[in-house]
């Protein structure tokens, strides 16, 4: 729902929606995930960052995972865990710069030569 910026559920009801939210995303490959606890403090809070697809066995070693969910895994610790704003603010931008240079891996790009794992990561750096 547009109107909510974080759904707070259970464990199973999350990995549910997060599954379903893929879909307006465009792949799984593209969400990053946080659970945050406590504040300390210093004002930060304490979370658990992660890609929600998980470690992906099935493709790892193969250079063709999608990274940008894990990348904006490491923005929202910047913005969440540090209070880095522009810093996240920045990955973000590149994030998207990546997304509309199409340069993208297999799970985003029905036709043509996909770009690998560290392709992706590398436009994204570049675009920083």
């Amino acid at each position: 729902p547009t109107q909510f910026d974080v759904v707070v559920t259970e464990n199973m009801f999350g990995d549910i929606l997060s599954d379903e939210g893929a879909v307006l995303a465009g792949s799984i490959g593209m969400l990053p995930s946080a659970s945050i606890g406590e504040k300390k403090p210093s004002g930060a809070w304490v979370g658990l960052y992660e890609p929600v697809h998980g470690s992906a066995p099935d493709i790892a070693g193969q250079n063709k995972a999608n990274p940008l969910g894990a990348i904006g895994s490491a923005a929202a610790m910047l913005e969440y865990s540090f209070g880095l704003m522009e810093e996240a603010a920045a990955v973000n931008r590149a994030i998207e710069a990546v997304l509309d240079s199409g340069r993208v891996t297999a799970d985003l790009k029905p036709s043509g030569p996909p770009a690998t794992t560290e392709q992706v990561g590398q436009a994204v750096c570049d675009a920083i």
